[in-house]
């Protein structure tokens, strides 16, 4: 999946913060984000995020499965 930031970000914009990397998850999937940023939204490697600029800047820096 090619990540756009600008997606990830549309996807995201109901989210009252602070927010779980779950509650993302559940959130962006509600949104109708593709699957593969879901799984990686519920991957990332700190437990909660403080803004969507922080969620953004994660994934931007973790790896890509698959």
């Amino acid at each position: 999946m090619d990540f756009n930031p600008d997606d990830a970000r549309q996807c995201l914009e109901d989210v009252d913060y602070p927010a779980s990397k779950e509650a993302l998850a559940s959130a962006a999937e509600g949104n109708g984000a593709p699957g593969e940023l879901v799984e990686r939204l519920r991957t990332l490697g700190r437990p909660n995020f403080s803004g969507p600029e922080v969620v953004v800047a994660e994934l931007e820096s973790s790896p890509i499965s698959g």
